[in-house]
């Protein structure tokens, strides 16, 4: 093949690259998507001469000019993202370079072109289709760079024509595996700069279905569809708890209801227990909970109810609010590990009469002023003759699961009430029983609130962790018992939104590829210092600081940058042993030889790759008569043992260079 087609091909097949790893992190504009995969897929298969190309040079300059002028007005006007005006910029660019003559010198322009485009990918959050798209880059990347330098040397040497095989090319290809296992050596072993470093820390938020900084009832005309996407992964390193349907990933709560929605109030005092009425009063082993947060539009860090700590490595900071709910400050998706009680504390200890703190009466037994008398008379039949908080909370919460479940909201905003769901249709969704509970414990003096997050999940085998999707957003009740904080009560009837995720979640091969989604966050996306550390100590074995008795000990994370340097000194040493292998295993007289070769062509004589020994001599005859005779004593023993199959002795290897010696000092005088 022609090597100038060639190496056309490899570097748009690099531009392909790095369209792709760009969709795998950001997506992009359908249009200019389009278009550029278009004229990529043209100039892979044809290129215009010199005349068309000077043509066509005329139509691309305007383009620029005005993706240049979008681009700065979405930087100082819109003040939005700039990254995909800039991209598309990049793609003109990258068309207009592919789409010129064969013989253009634009090597370097087509290299740093199609590189800017996948350096832009990492300004986001590149999924697993980004890996795939950087192992071929940098494969592709190697042969082009070895085509293209071959090109300019038969140019250069004015060779008409370079043979070159296949298996040539899949040999270069294959060493590009070398450059990938350098570059996972230096990924594991050297400590990882600052997560958000980039000006692009965050993802674009999504909107979750039933779960935002506040909960109405007041939709109507419609039907709650599934939604499939991930929210949460996660792990239980100390192994999953029991009846994983059931588990309340607990986000946000509620305090303030005006007959329609839920909201938090502004300046709610503190409303939360001290942790160490969960500690020490709850019941049960601590579940440990290593959870792979999206980025969503309340940050809220998710885990089960209570959560007594929560730490974060990877730059998001938690925060405990007023109101015992944790929210986070940081870029980037939230990836953190929660612990809580495995259980609440036993019923009858809940039943014991019990005096202390109170949250506050004005914010926890508010009631909307317009409220249906039936709901407190209903409330006060159900817990007639029950002396206790917790059974009367029972007795409700039975009641209410006696409903029906149902997505399809209520035909009329008139039919949107809390009284109709309770005297009238007797079914609806979560936010309905909820809050039908809570209004129900307030009326009874039981300070209680409405709080949202999702229910359950379904368990990945694959990876062995959990997968919570937006399918599971709910809404559940907490009441508050003194002296042991807030107890979860979930009113809403059991298995109600378990068809819909289990019909809708997976299709075929697709928890296989969230298994692989979800190693690629966790090693190569939020790959931090802790992780590096653990994975180093668990390799080494490297015993703590804290636990050593030597005075000298050194804690990990300050030996953790001379173990990355010592491991890539390691692998370079491995490297130039094979190298130096390698030229152990080419013949004394072959290197002689190739000596006499570069001697040749650094003293400015044409030594083309299909100049053959005696053609060297002949020209070295004609174009520098004095080292012709060395230099013709050289080719002869090398001819002798190279096709003779004679083996040079020491007294003949002596004498073969020095005169390769003598020709090197004639050829540079």
């Amino acid at each position: 093949m022609n090597l100038s087609l060639l190496h056309r091909r490899l570097t748009v097949l690099m531009g392909v690259a790095g369209l792709v790893a760009f969709a795998g992190g950001a997506g992009f504009e359908p249009v200019s998507a389009l278009l550029a995969t278009l004229a990529l897929g043209v100039a892979f298969f044809w290129q215009p001469d010199e005349e068309l190309s000077d043509r066509l040079e005329r139509v691309w300059l305007p383009l620029a000019a005005l993706l240049v002028a979008r681009a700065l007005w979405h930087l100082t006007v819109v003040e939005d993202d700039i990254v995909i005006p800039v991209v598309d910029l990049l793609l003109l660019l990258l068309a207009a370079e592919a789409l010129r003559a064969l013989e253009a010198p634009n090597d370097l322009r087509l290299y740093a072109l199609s590189f800017a485009l996948l350096l832009a990918s990492t300004a986001y959050r590149p999924g697993i289709l980004f890996l795939g798209a950087f192992v071929a880059y940098v494969g592709l990347t190697t042969v082009a760079l070895m085509v293209g330098h071959l090109r300019r040397q038969a140019r250069r040497h004015t060779v008409a024509a370079v043979p070159v095989g296949r298996r040539m090319l899949t040999t270069t290809a294959a060493l590009s595996g070398g450059i990938l296992a350098v570059a996972l050596v230096v990924f594991v072993t050297f400590p990882r700069v600052s997560q958000g470093w980039a000006g692009r820390g965050e993802t674009p938020a999504a909107p979750i279905a039933g779960f935002s900084d506040q909960v109405s009832i007041g939709q109507h005309g419609a039907t709650i569809l599934g939604n499939p996407q991930i929210v949460l992964r996660v792990e239980f390193p100390s192994g999953a708890p029991a009846g994983i349907g059931g588990l309340h990933w607990r986000g946000r709560s509620y305090d303030r209801f005006d007959g329609v929605r839920w909201t938090r109030s502004e300046g709610l005092p503190p409303s939360s227990a001290p942790s160490s009425w969960y500690r020490d009063r709850w019941t049960g082993p601590f579940i440990e909970q290593r959870i792979f947060g999206s980025v969503l539009d309340a940050r809220v860090l998710f885990a089960l109810h209570p959560a007594v700590d929560i730490d974060s490595n990877n730059g998001v900071q938690p925060l405990f609010d007023s109101a015992g709910d944790f929210v986070y400050w940081g870029r980037g998706a939230p990836v953190y590990t929660a612990w809580s009680p495995a259980a609440p504390p036993p019923a009858d200890q809940l039943r014991a009469p019990a005096r202390g703190f109170r949250p506050s009466d004005d914010h926890y037994l508010q009631l909307p002023r317009r409220l249906d008398d039936r709901i407190a008379q209903v409330a006060d039949s159900l817990t007639s003759g029950i002396d206790n908080r917790y059974d009367q909370a029972v007795a409700i919460r039975d009641w209410l699961q006696t409903f029906g479940y149902t997505r399809q909201l209520p035909a009329t905003a008139g039919e949107a009430t809390l009284a109709h769901f309770l005297f009238e249709r007797r079914a609806g969704h979560c936010e309905y029983f909820s809050t039908a509970m809570v209004v129900m414990l307030r009326s009874l003096g039981i300070e209680a609130r409405n709080v949202n997050g999702f229910l359950g999940g379904q368990w990945n085998n694959f990876g062995n962790y959990l997968v919570v999707t937006q399918n599971e957003a709910h809404s559940w009740v907490e009441a508050w018992f003194p002296g042991y904080g807030w107890v979860t009560f979930d009113p809403t009837p059991a298995g109600s939104g378990a068809d819909v995720a289990a019909t809708t979640w997976f299709w075929p091969g697709r928890i296989v590829f969230d298994g692989i989604q979800h190693r690629w966050n966790k090693w190569v996306l939020d790959y931090s210092v802790d992780d590096q550390n653990g994975l180093l100590s668990g390799l080494l074995r490297t015993r703590d600081a804290e636990t050593s008795t030597s005075p000298d000990a050194v804690p990990f994370e300050r030996r953790s940058f001379p173990l990355g340097a010592a491991a890539l000194l390691v692998v370079l040493a491995a490297g130039l042993l094979w190298f130096g292998r390698k030229r152990r295993m080419q013949d004394p007289w072959t290197r002689t030889y190739l000596g006499l070769r570069n001697a040749t062509a650094r003293a400015g004589l044409a030594v083309g790759p299909g100049v053959t020994p005696l053609a060297l001599l002949d020209r070295i005859r004609s174009e520098r008569e004095p080292a012709g005779g060395p230099a013709g004593r050289v080719v002869d023993l090398y001819l002798r043992a190279r096709y003779g199959r004679e083996t040079l002795g020491e007294a003949e290897m002596r004498e073969m260079r020095q005169a390769l010696a003598a020709a090197r000092r004639l050829l540079r005088g």
